[in-house]
């Protein structure tokens, strides 16, 4: 493509989003708070008033918290494998997959990023990973996933499958670090003749206004630099000289190298509080008028009808003023409108409502007396729109390990150490693309069933379950967060539920005056910490001996010492029967 081209389609991009862009800006002011987070809601002029100190409570902000702690948790992995003859084989390299695709995640810090994502998703209604390489300090080269500021990212048209096959990304870099990144782009900036960057940004239409920061720190003194996205590959552009500073081919088969997950709406990318913005202004102008009546309530004004002939009215313990004859005194009584509180908590609940921001999320009851049947009411909402966001997540994550295997294979096919930790464990070997991916890049990501409840609610439903023999032990365990290693868990239970049935196995034959035991007890009282090794000594210490009835039927007794096996006459007059 022609640098002509590359800014044409990005220019059109970003014309695309130029709606949502003032709901992008308007929602990030109000995220970051502070005087820009006011003016936001409220506009620019503020009565002279110091914006900083409004008392304007900032309900978005908890809200997009609340979601996001549900949201943004990594979920399960399970690798597809192609099903060879053997079934051993087959199991080995789908482990080893396993191991492959969660080394990816760990190198990227998956667990770290999709906090962040929890929060853009419904912020600005998309997020985007691209598809790119990283470089270790041994030299080795993994695929990966960069997270994209969705304020200045500007994805194609999706359609009804979701998929865009075209994006670009747009952020300032600082001169100094441009020049090192790009040499060739030193003889622009020496030029005394060029264009200032704000008006040559403006002639292409893709200026953007940095002045408040990003995620990125993108740099308040800088220039533009567009990177555009398609099937062919990257191309890095730098606006203000009009030049392709880089190109990387895509090498991707399934199409271009950056995973769009957009959240549901109707027709177009839209976050999941724009409709509330209004709601949460009038509720902040209520409640700066609340604050404003109640400060006039208590210091109300001094009115005084005559004249004072001490000349100045004093006020406060032991004040005295003299007053001629027939003057008063007089301080009005301020009534606060009980329609002003009941408006506040009116607004609130329309926007708890429409925002899907329940009280129960601040550990608020909505009433006196909840039930358990009302508390499940009230996670129903939430717990819907939570799974909704999981699924657009689980597909982007599939999405996302698909073409990290890919380019993997394709692009980086080179054997490399593999380290990580899965399930507990920790792994260290190596690996090539080409031999342990062979093509399967099918994962499936899934979260558990109880992902969207707390952790009290995780071990009281999972305990319930369990009885209930709807799921098995290992199941519940894996709902449940912190139990990494199960296999290590498991051998422990099974341990120590050995070890309490032969300690109270010891301590009946303790009871019994069996000298033996007698001693194992006091072996245990000193040393408590090899209680496993002492019991396992005590009961494997001698053969157990076999009873007389036992001795006939393996032949071994006195009954029948080389003749014919013993007559059933011959076991039942052993065993005292007739």
């Amino acid at each position: 493509m022609l640098v002509n081209d590359i800014l044409d389609r990005t220019l059109n991009l970003k014309k695309m989003h130029d709606e949502a862009l003032v709901d992008r800006q308007r929602f990030r002011a109000i995220m970051n708070g502070g005087s820009d987070g006011i003016a936001a809601l409220l506009g620019e002029k503020m009565n002279n008033m110091d914006s900083e100190l409004l008392p304007a409570p900032n309900l978005l902000v908890s809200a997009l918290d609340r979601l996001a702690q549900k949201i943004g948790r990594v979920p399960a992995l399970d690798v597809h494998v192609t099903n060879p003859r053997d079934s051993v084989r087959n199991k080995n390299k789908k482990d080893k997959l396993e191991r492959i695709v969660t080394s990816y995640d760990q190198l990227q810090r998956l667990e770290l990023q999709l906090p962040q994502v929890a929060r853009w998703l419904p912020g600005y209604g998309f997020a985007v990973f691209v598809i790119t390489s990283r470089t270790d300090p041994n030299g080795n080269v993994y695929p990966t996933a960069e997270l994209r500021d969705p304020y200045t990212t500007f994805p194609g048209y999706q359609g009804a499958n979701q998929m865009a096959e075209e994006l670009v990304s747009i952020k300032k870099v600082p001169l100094n670090n441009l020049v090192k990144m790009y040499p060739e782009l030193k003889k622009y900036f020496d030029q005394q003749d060029r264009e200032t960057d704000e008006e040559n940004y403006l002639s292409h239409g893709i200026y953007l206004d940095n002045d408040n920061g990003s995620w990125e720190n993108q740099a308040e003194v800088g220039d533009v630099i567009a990177e555009y996205m398609n099937p062919e590959g990257t191309y890095v552009v730098h606006v203000g000289s009009k030049t392709i500073v880089d190109f990387v081919p895509n090498v991707l088969k399934s199409g271009p190298s950056f995973v769009c997950a957009k959240r549901y709406s109707f027709d177009q990318i839209q976050g999941q509080f724009d409709q509330v913005i209004g709601l949460m202004a009038a509720m902040a102008k209520i409640n700066i008028m609340s604050v404003i009546a109640m400060e006039d309530a208590v210091f109300t004004e001094t009115n005084i009808v005559g004249e004072i002939e001490s000349g100045q009215y004093r006020k406060g313990r032991n004040a005295i003023n003299y007053l001629s004859p027939g003057s008063q005194v007089v301080k009005p009584v301020n009534n606060l409108p009980y329609q002003l509180f009941e408006s506040v908590s009116r607004i609130e609940r329309h926007l708890r409502t429409v925002a899907g921001y329940p009280v129960s999320d601040d550990a608020i009851s909505p009433n006196s007396f909840v039930t358990g049947r009302g508390l499940e009411e009230l996670q129903a909402g939430i717990g819907a729109m939570v799974n909704e966001y999981h699924t657009v997540l689980t597909y982007a994550l599939q999405e996302v390990d698909y073409k990290r295997l890919e380019l993997d294979e394709l692009g980086l096919n080179k054997r490399k150490p593999l380290t990580g930790t899965m399930n507990g464990s920790a792994f260290s070997e190596s690996y090539t693309p080409s031999a342990d991916i062979g093509g399967n890049y099918l994962t499936k990501r899934k979260y558990g069933a109880m992902a969207t409840f707390d952790e009290a609610g995780k071990v009281i439903t999972g305990l319930q379950l369990l009885q209930a023999g709807i799921i098995d032990k290992q199941t519940m365990q894996r709902e449940m967060d912190g139990l990494e290693n199960l296999q290590d868990i498991n051998e422990r239970i099974t341990r120590d539920k050995a070890e309490s049935v032969m300690f109270d196995s010891l301590l009946a034959r303790a009871s019994q005056n069996d000298s033996k035991a007698m001693m194992a007890l006091v072996d245990l009282y000193n040393s408590p910490r090899q209680m496993g090794t002492i019991l396992k000594k005590f009961f494997t210490a001698e053969e157990p001996q076999m009873s007389q009835v036992e001795q006939v039927l393996a032949g071994q007794g006195t009954a029948a010492p080389q003749g014919p096996p013993p007559s059933p006459q011959d076991v039942m007059s052993l065993l005292g029967g007739g």
